[in-house]
């Protein structure tokens, strides 16, 4: 008998190798995906920006990407004894502006050198709904604890997302022949917005992304938000938060992910690294 509907793992017109270079943006989500690429030693950039959830503020992200002169002053705030950017998270805050400017350019121009030569480029995204900023009118990829009355919330629309992933996706395709872009939606829910209202976010968020797909060559979708809720389907596969994938789902994805992108031969060395990893890990100390 069966007791669960598995999810068969996605074919695709190509596989990622180690000659390869993976850049990741988005949710956290992205981040765990990403740091298991980097912890098995493929090139791969994650979340040059920190991390983001609604589609517009990754959209703007990799436009900085693109054309890292696009960030300008308008993005930059002082609050609470520390330098903001509202296209950056919250890690890049900090009270000395000439450090906090640093950081950001020093960000910009690794992406941008990774992203004129990346293979594949992953995008999650975490939630439709974002914030605009009343005095700029800026859709901020963080609040930075501001007093919410600074802001309107607002849930983003399906055509908007598409019609914004088009003229980027194309921006991408000029810039870099080479590139392939995969969508994949996360699965932690955002239930700080409410149940229902989160189901209409995820639900946009696939809208957008099968419009994507239908008018946008080299991109792709990987299921992970579907393994999560249809295949798993257990609260015994959540964090204590009841919201987040633990680390049993996260390695239940990442065998998914590794079927459906590796070969054989990079699957193969994928393994010998991993048990190289274990056994650096795990060597005991040496007394000096």
């Amino acid at each position: 008998m069966k007791f669960r509907t598995e999810i068969p793992s996605p074919k695709y017109p190509f596989s990622i190798n180690y000659d390869d270079s993976l850049l990741f943006i988005g949710s956290c989500f992205s981040d765990k995906m990403g740091a298991f690429l980097e912890e098995n030693r493929f090139n791969t950039l994650l979340n040059p920006f920190g991390t983001l959830f609604n589609p517009a503020s990754i959209a703007t992200a990799l436009q900085f990407l693109l054309n890292p002169a696009l960030f300008n002053s308008q993005w930059i705030d002082f609050f609470n004894e520390k330098w903001i950017s509202f296209a950056h998270h919250g890690s890049f805050s900090h009270s000395v502006r000439d450090t906090f400017i640093q950081n950001i350019e020093n960000q910009l121009d690794k992406g941008n050198t990774f992203l004129n030569k990346a293979n594949f480029l992953f995008i999650t995204f975490g939630t439709a709904y974002a914030y605009r900023h009343k005095k700029s009118n800026l859709i901020v990829a963080n609040c930075h604890k501001i007093p919410a009355h600074k802001f309107n919330k607002i849930r983003l629309e399906v055509d908007e997302i598409v019609a914004q992933y088009q003229t980027l996706i194309a921006h991408l395709q000029q810039n870099n022949p080479n590139l392939t872009t995969i969508f994949t939606v996360s699965p932690v829910r955002h239930l700080g917005d409410g149940f229902h209202e989160n189901q209409l976010s995820k639900s946009t968020l696939h809208l957008a992304i099968d419009g994507i797909l239908k008018s946008c060559p080299k991109t792709f979708y990987f299921p992970s938000y579907e393994i999560l809720q249809d295949d798993l389907r257990d609260y015994r596969f959540y964090g204590q938060d009841l919201c987040h994938p633990n680390e049993q789902a996260i390695n239940y994805i990442r065998e998914i992910f590794s079927t459906a992108f590796f070969s054989s031969e990079t699957e193969k060395k994928r393994k010998l690294i991993e048990k190289e990893n274990k056994f650096l890990n795990h060597r005991p100390k040496t007394n000096s």
